[in-house]
């Protein structure tokens, strides 16, 4: 008699799994370097990510942080599929640059030994694996073939498969945009979780309304507001397939924020948790990153406004 792979009866695996999660509780996900945001957001197998951001926010500066941060600490190996960077040699310049924390060209203010950047160039290559769009239009098919093939020809796991943005992507061979989007990210949910990869989508915002402000001078300032869920092209369904959602926003420069009373902060990346599932990984909130140009990584501002970077997980979380 065939076994029914759809319904799931109580066995004894499920039994056990019940037993244990019982007695354990819901972990939280790996750890992506900010004890701040670690309340808010953390990366689990087999879930999603999608990034809401308009232009020149620095959606990809925070991928590349998020990421090299889950290599490092956690041990993550990733997929990257990042068009707008450029080439494999940009992509991998760029992660050059995070990883050692200045610029990788030595014309731009790189002054790493040459062991410090071929070790820096070593544990990128086992780490980070560049998805070249540039010799054929890439599906959602054989973007997913394309991870599997990896993990089978160089006997490795991938755990975590980034887009950016989405519409580099052709998803759209299946009718009407909205519907040909909802296959897509069912298509991705499933592939997420059947292959235990954590998959980080990037979405464009379409076109926002400005919204008004007052600057330190008392002048009226327009801009755009954090970007919502209903800001992207088919933003239903992407809430609706969603686990968590990142909308990412840069505050105007001298703009007083009616929250404190006080002006942004310079450099200042907001991360709104705009929707959290599982509930245990992470909550709805708002985390405050910021960027430093000479070494393409963010930090957070402790006491003093001091710089606090990325970091292990402290001891006192580890059973979190």
């Amino acid at each position: 008699m065939g076994t029914n792979k759809v319904i799931h009866p109580i066995n004894e695996e499920i039994r056990a799994n019940l037993l244990s999660l019982r007695s354990d509780g819901l972990k939280k996900g790996k750890w992506s370097g900010f004890a701040e945001l670690y309340e808010h957001y953390t990366v689990k197998e087999g879930g999603t990510t999608y990034f809401i951001a308009p232009p020149a926010v620095g959606k990809t500066a925070i991928t590349y942080e998020l990421t090299m941060n889950l290599a490092e600490y956690e041990g993550c190996k990733v997929a990257i599929f990042t068009p707008e960077t450029g080439s494999p040699v940009d992509v991998y310049n760029e992660l050059l640059w995070a990883k050692l924390r200045e610029p990788f060209l030595k014309h731009n203010g790189g002054s790493k030994t040459e062991k410090e950047v071929n070790d820096a160039i070593d544990w990128v290559a086992e780490h980070f694996f560049v998805i070249d769009p540039m010799h054929l239009d890439l599906t959602a098919n054989s973007y997913f073939k394309a991870i599997i093939d990896l993990e089978e020809e160089r006997g490795i796991k991938i755990d975590i498969a980034v887009i950016d943005p989405m519409t580099e992507l052709d998803i759209y061979g299946e009718g009407a945009r909205d519907l040909a989007l909802g296959n897509f990210l069912t298509r991705v949910r499933r592939f997420s979780s059947m292959y235990k990869i954590h998959t980080m989508i990037a979405f464009h915002t379409k076109a926002i309304q400005l919204v008004e402000g007052t600057d330190v001078n008392g002048q009226k300032v327009r801009f755009y507001p954090p970007p919502q869920m209903s800001d992207i092209a088919g933003g239903e369904m992407a809430s609706r397939k969603g686990l968590f959602i990142l909308g990412l926003w840069r505050p105007p420069l001298n703009v007083i924020d009616v929250d404190t009373g006080l002006p942004y902060k310079a450099n200042e990346t907001r991360i709104e948790i705009l929707k959290a599932k599982p509930k245990a990984l992470g909550k709805v909130g708002k985390v405050s990153l910021h960027y430093d140009v000479y070494s393409s990584r963010y930090y957070q501002l402790g006491d003093g406004d001091k710089p606090i970077w990325s970091s292990p997980k402290p001891y006192h979380m580890e059973d979190k």
